[in-house]
């Protein structure tokens, strides 16, 4: 059973997460200062306050990352072909084209389903049209993001960093981004909450008894 609205919090707040670990560089200044180092000066990070937000799905999840980032005063924008200019405004996003979403964005955050359009909407070319120093956070799905074109980008100083829950393939256990210090990942973990995994089972419940 589909249950989308089950688990649409537990995962806008991962991605959210990881978008703020990724800008403060928290993963690698928690292993430094656990290993006795205190380099206060080699983690300098950005803010959000008015960065720019591209949302890439405005949908159950992204609707809600959305919201949570204008309430950090970040300022966003969004790409959804079904997104309606009165949802837009609503939300109080700015409803964009694609390109928009690369050229403006400071941090571009994914949550769209892996269609025929939409695997590896973010490749090489969309990469480019970026600003330098572009954060990618892919909370979604995996293949949403060609890995190899991210990987290059990132070798090349394009893209600043990413913060990554989902893979190609999965379990992801070795991969050429594992390593690089600008790289946040976790194993999937969008809805792994206790509190997220009751809702959907209490909405499976309640489907089967209708």
């Amino acid at each position: 059973m589909n249950r989308p609205f089950g688990n649409a919090i537990n995962t806008a707040a991962h991605a959210l997460s990881m978008m703020m670990a990724l800008a403060r560089q928290i993963p690698e200044a928690y292993a430094s200062t656990h290993a006795g180092k205190w380099e206060k000066n080699r983690f300098m990070g950005v803010e959000l306050f008015n960065k720019t937000l591209g949302v890439i799905g405005c949908g159950n999840i992204g609707s809600i990352v959305a919201d949570r980032a204008l309430g950090l005063k970040m300022k966003v924008i969004a790409f959804d072909p079904f997104l309606s200019p009165e949802r837009a405004i609503a939300l109080g996003v700015e409803k964009v084209e694609l390109d928009d979403i690369f050229k403006r964005s400071d941090f571009i955050t994914l949550h769209t389903p892996m269609t025929e359009k939409t695997k590896g909407i973010v490749n090489a070319e969309a990469l480019a049209k970026c600003k330098k120093g572009v954060r990618i956070i892919n909370c979604a799905r995996g293949g949403l993001v060609v890995e190899d074109d991210l990987y290059d980008a990132i070798k090349s100083g394009k893209v600043a960093g990413a913060a990554l829950d989902v893979f190609e393939v999965e379990p992801a256990t070795t991969h050429k981004l594992f390593g690089l210090e600008n790289v946040v990942a976790t194993p999937h973990l969008g809805a792994s909450t206790g509190e997220a995994q009751e809702n959907v089972a209490l909405k499976v419940a309640e489907q089967m008894a209708v």
